[in-house]
């Protein structure tokens, strides 16, 4: 069992919530950037399933690569918006709404889920002390990679969350040592696996818990069945067509575990998420938190505290080892790491602090050096995630062609939207493909197809340097031979996005 930390004074209390209102602020800025045309790439996997879920009464998403918990989440606040919406006038019945009128509350929705993980971030870290526990906060608030998830209706924020509650619940266990915080703690883990599968792996930290714990193995083995049975009742209760739809679901999973479980060619997962980790955290942050990762590391060994220490230890082993051997690596996978990393900056930054008095400096001037080495770590993420949400105000390519598009291309005409570049409206009949290269012109003919927009990462690299990828270069240059290229729109100072081209099929 476990002390549990003091009540906070009002000073830190007051800190702490200008904190999550600064982390809030920076989510909700620009929130609207790009819907209707310019969502991400998943965000409409959410959405037309929640439009669809009201529309027809249906909660059975039919689709499982992800589970549901994030979809109903969503739906609850869709239907709170159109509700809203009907009592001002927007709209008088459901076949008025679309997914693009509920984009917007959809990420609203993501970016507080956001700035909640900031304050369970600093309620868990208050077991290391207020200062540990502010600058993991401050760290959290403006990680770059997780101010820009937050913009977008997507499972990784909301699992974030629900990791961090996991921890801060568990940590709950080990204080109280009851049954009911057991039970929360399982329940925990259940929701955040039910948000998204890979939230599974914060079972690591109640059970370390329960097997740190003093009782016996007949207790040991009691608390491991409450656990895991709450795990499943939370998980069950998000996705609650695992049961109902079955072979769906199993189908669907299978596909998706065996994807997952390819072997991959190029540099090793775990490199590529040590340069995301240190990216998006940057140097100094990258380096307090591996620093208090050791220092947590050797109290699991030797300190007082070793239970908590193997908690977050155990978690950050587990869960990088685990992402990083899947064949699929995408750096927004690492948001639920996140909380526990800065965590671990926290602790690496006051051991550094803790050091000042060795050097018999006066008060005023350690008071200046502890500031400075904060400033060091905070400062770069600050930079870096204000500037994210700043790009987004700004004018992008995709802005440009959607516009062209609108003004000069007649409605009804069908166009093929490459790496889902932007999202048309209705009038314009529309299908998406990953590469353009994947059918020849003359099928896109038959099909149709009147426009092509160009706009996947290959493609632009021809345009960079033809010669970078020749074959990708031969293969674009033989399937637009046939189509007149008439808009271009590149970034520049003023205009961020990518390079796009649209081109005509000349009949």
């Amino acid at each position: 069992m476990s002390t549990p930390p003091a009540r906070s004074g009002p000073g830190v209390r007051t800190a702490a919530v200008s904190i999550v209102v600064a982390a809030a602020a920076l989510r909700l800025w620009h929130i609207g950037a790009g819907i209707p045309y310019a969502v991400g790439p998943d965000e409409p996997q959410v959405m037309n399933r929640v439009v669809h879920m009201m529309k027809t009464g249906d909660f059975n998403p039919h689709f499982f690569d992800w589970p549901t918990l994030t979809f109903y989440l969503n739906l609850a606040v869709s239907c709170l918006t159109f509700l809203a919406g009907a009592m001002r006038g927007a709209w008088s019945h459901l076949d008025q709404v679309s997914a693009a009128d509920l984009f917007l509350a959809g990420r609203q929705f993501t970016a507080l889920a956001g700035a909640a993980t900031v304050a369970v971030t600093f309620v868990a870290g208050r077991r290391w002390g207020s200062p540990v526990a502010l600058i993991a906060a401050g760290l959290m608030a403006v990680i770059p990679g997780h101010v820009r998830e937050s913009h977008f209706v997507l499972t990784d924020v909301p699992t974030a969350l629900l990791t961090t509650l996991a921890l801060w619940l568990a940590l709950r266990a080990h204080e109280r040592q009851t049954w009911a915080a057991f039970v929360w703690a399982g329940l925990s883990v259940g929701l955040a696996a039910s948000s998204k599968y890979n939230g599974a792996i914060a079972i690591v930290m109640p059970l370390v818990v329960v097997f740190g714990s003093r009782g016996g193995v007949a207790l040991m083995m009691q608390r491991t069945v409450v656990v895991l049975g709450s795990m499943a009742v939370g998980f069950f209760a998000g996705t609650p067509y695992a049961v109902l739809d079955l072979p769906a679901f199993l189908n669907d999973y299978a596909r998706l575990a065996a994807s997952f479980a390819r072997e991959r060619g190029g540099d090793p997962g775990w490199w590529i998420y040590t340069k995301h980790l240190s990216s998006n955290l940057a140097w100094p942050a990258f380096v307090a938190a591996l620093a208090g990762l050791v220092l947590a590391g050797r109290q699991a060994v030797t300190g007082p505290e070793r239970v908590r220490a193997w908690m977050i230890v155990a978690f950050a082993a587990v869960y990088f080892t685990v992402m990083a051997r899947s064949y699929q690596i995408y750096g927004r996978y690492m948001l639920p790491l996140y909380p526990v990393l800065c965590i671990c900056a926290g602790i690496g930054v006051m051991a550094l602090v803790r050091l000042l008095p060795r050097l018999r400096l006066p008060a005023v001037s350690r008071l200046v050096a502890s500031g400075a080495i904060i400033a060091v770590v905070l400062v770069m993420p600050v930079v870096h995630g204000i500037g994210f949400s700043r790009s987004l105000g700004q004018q992008s390519t995709v802005d440009l062609a959607y516009r062209w598009i609108r003004a000069n291309v007649a409605p009804g005409a069908k166009v093929i939207v490459e790496a889902g570049a932007m999202h048309l409206p209705p009038q314009y009949p529309s299908e998406h493909v990953r590469m353009l290269t994947m059918r020849s012109l003359g099928e896109y003919q038959r099909d149709g197809a009147r426009y092509l927009v160009a706009a996947s990462a290959d493609f632009q690299a021809t345009l960079v340097d033809p010669n970078a990828n020749p074959e990708a270069f031969a293969s674009y240059r033989d399937l637009l031979g046939g189509a007149a290229e008439v808009a271009a729109f590149d970034p520049s100072d003023k205009v961020s996005g990518p390079r796009l081209r649209i081109f005509q099929i000349v009949k």
